[in-house]
């Protein structure tokens, strides 16, 4: 039974909800600009990240044509396997969800044929040797880089046959697709089934983004009780009404704040739904209030639903002439008027620059499994040198911040299993087009925070795997983010154009140029530790008595090379001796032995 005074303030709120909802609502504006146009400061830092949106953007312009080849060209990383139909709704009964739009199908591979033989589920008819029975995950952990112990030829690269069961590591951010050959999955090709607007909405996609919004919503303590007595007014400033003087009036005022954060956050949701765009989960008074983590959370959600709206508006149908083209009105409509979705977009393409950087380390030794040898080396060239590229360390993002406060391991776990909802609501989409991104972008958000926070910089050996699946939706996220980025841009130019303002002159950021250099020299390649080998003469100014003299020369070199390598095997036990008695006398004294600096590991057969 609600109290009089509650009633009261509701229909107090009723009377001020509109005023106040604008208020909030209202994006920033340049006091020299006309009306409509946001506000756009290209040297201010995007918050909650460490990069300002100018640096940005020109990190974009630098690697968007290589994101944009590597996804569209190799074989790896533009198709994709997913359960796109075998797996059902597991909240709500979907079939008044369906989509009967033919922009809404999605064109799939059926015929083993035409899929690239790097995402075939078989490939055991080139292999050699016997074959062997899938091993348990026991085994895949004692033996992780041969874990069929040989039995498939000792020139085989296991790591291509065997993949990690469908099973969800304790660290993973979402639910992972089934890579076993045994699974019903989907081949898709990315190139071939484009982002773009399918005409998808009503009750079932309304249902599936309140389902995000509102059902993984982290709670919160109330801040304020009753005997505190600097409440602070709702609208901001002072107290209203000068004040409380009594406790009668301060449980009254609490009351109506706490009306006012239900009706306000129950109208931002409702309202988004009606427009199929994002909202703020957030109180704005509390907002600011919220820690780091819950934030990130939000804003990686909104980002990732304000991205995809900018996509749709990019490509977006014209009905008229049955064209793809940009479609303003839908942009201005859905973004331009919020600068705070805009920024989200922002914050999570710095989040992903910041995670592909990170697992620079870790894909080294990634096997792409392709037939060719030479396309192999050149996919994976080509993700290190991305990596290598970008800016390392927190100049972009920095993921160091979060989770260290003494509740971080409980508040990491919720962070956890609530972007797995966020994945297993993917399967909710009643558009197969619409399902086939959102599941790919949500795997590639759940990677990037897998890298960010589960992997160890100092020490590779107990970081989670990194499935295929996973490292194909990580770079396909960086490049939907990239051309929103991008598309972003075009639109403000367009805006700009219309309204007779002048594009803005922004300075370049010299932490770019590096990229540029690394990314536009296609003959570089990337730097793995090992010398250069490099012949010191011409062999087209040589008589053949002089080759062979060189060549003799070389492979004496090679020689003393191998030779002094076995010489320097006692000098090295001896160091690791030293170095792990140490650590056993740090253990002894009770002290933490710190990480191995070295392993073991049998060499691949591509390196004998």
């Amino acid at each position: 039974m609600r109290t009089a005074s509650r009633v009261f303030y509701l229909a107090v709120f009723a009377l001020l909800g509109s005023s106040r909802a604008a208020g909030h609502a209202a994006p920033t504006l340049s006091k020299d600009a006309p009306a409509d146009v946001c506000d756009f400061e290209p040297g201010a830092i995007v918050s909650d990240a460490c990069a300002s949106y100018n640096t940005l953007e020109q990190l974009n312009e630098a690697t968007h044509p290589y994101l944009h080849s590597l996804t569209q060209n190799t074989d790896f990383f533009s198709h994709y396997r997913l359960s796109l139909y075998s797996k059902k709704c597991p909240f709500w009964d979907d079939e008044n969800g369906m989509c009967g739009n033919v922009a809404c199908a999605v064109n799939t591979l059926d015929n083993e044929d035409d899929i690239p033989p790097v995402w075939r589920a078989k490939e055991l008819g080139k292999l050699e040797g016997p074959t062997a029975s899938h091993p348990g995950k026991k085994q895949q952990k004692e033996h992780k880089r041969n874990p069929l112990q040989g039995g498939l030829g000792e020139k085989v690269d296991e790591s291509c046959v065997v993949e990690y069961d469908d099973e969800c590591d304790d660290r993973d951010y979402c639910v992972p697709e089934d890579e076993s050959a045994t699974a019903k999955g989907d081949y898709v090709s990315l190139v071939d089934n484009p982002e773009r607007f399918t005409g998808y909405s009503g009750v079932g996609a309304n249902q599936v983004w309140e389902a995000i919004y509102r059902e993984n919503c982290f709670s919160k303590a109330p801040k304020n009780n009753l005997g505190q007595s600097s409440v602070q007014s709702p609208f901001g400033g002072a107290p209203p009404l000068g004040g409380f003087g009594s406790q009668q009036q301060l449980k009254a005022a609490n009351e109506l704040r706490n009306v006012m954060k239900e009706q306000g956050l129950q109208q931002n949701v409702k309202s988004a739904i009606a427009k199929g765009s994002s909202t703020p989960l957030h109180d704005p008074v509390d907002f600011d209030d919220t820690c780091l983590e819950k934030r990130v959370f939000y804003r990686v959600v909104s980002g990732m639903h304000a991205s995809i709206s900018t996509h749709l508006c990019w490509d977006n149908l014209n009905q008229a002439t049955g064209e793809w083209k940009p479609n303003l009105a839908c942009y201005e409509h859905r973004l331009h008027k919020f600068p705070d979705r805009i920024s989200n977009i922002y914050f999570n393409y710095a989040l992903i620059l910041r995670a592909v950087a990170k697992i620079k380390r870790h894909i080294t030794d990634f096997s792409y499994c392709s037939e060719d040898p030479e396309q192999d080396l050149r996919t994976k060239n080509s993700v290190i040198r991305l990596a290598s590229a970008l800016p390392d360390g927190p100049e972009i993002f920095d993921e160091t911040v979060m989770f260290r406060d003494p509740d971080a391991i409980a508040l990491k776990e919720d962070f956890r299993n609530r972007f797995r909802n966020v994945s297993r609501i993917m399967d909710c989409v009643g558009c197969d087009k619409c399902r086939l991104w959102g599941k790919l972008q949500t795997n590639g958000y759940g990677t990037a925070l897998k890298v960010l926070f589960e992997f160890d910089p100092e020490d590779s050996s107990k970081d989670p795997p990194l499935r295929r699946t996973e490292l194909v939706a990580l770079i396909n996220t960086m490049h939907r983010l990239s051309h929103s980025l991008s598309a972003i841009k075009e639109f403000r130019h367009m805006i700009e154009e219309r309204d007779g303002v002048p594009h803005a002159v922004v300075q370049a950021v010299p932490e770019v140029q590096k990229v540029k250099e690394v990314l536009g020299d296609g003959t570089k390649c990337p730097d793995d530790g090992l010398p250069d080998f490099k012949r010191d003469w011409n062999s087209d100014e040589m008589s053949i008595m002089d080759e062979f003299k060189a060549e003799l020369h070389l492979v004496s070199r090679t020689f003393v090379y191998v030779l002094k390598s076995w010489i320097e095997i006692p000098g090295k036990f001896t160091k690791i001796f030293i170095f792990e008695f140490g650590r056993l006398w740090n253990w002894w004294l009770g002290v933490a032995p710190g990480p191995r600096s070295w392993e073991w590991r049998i060499p691949r057969p591509d390196e004998l």
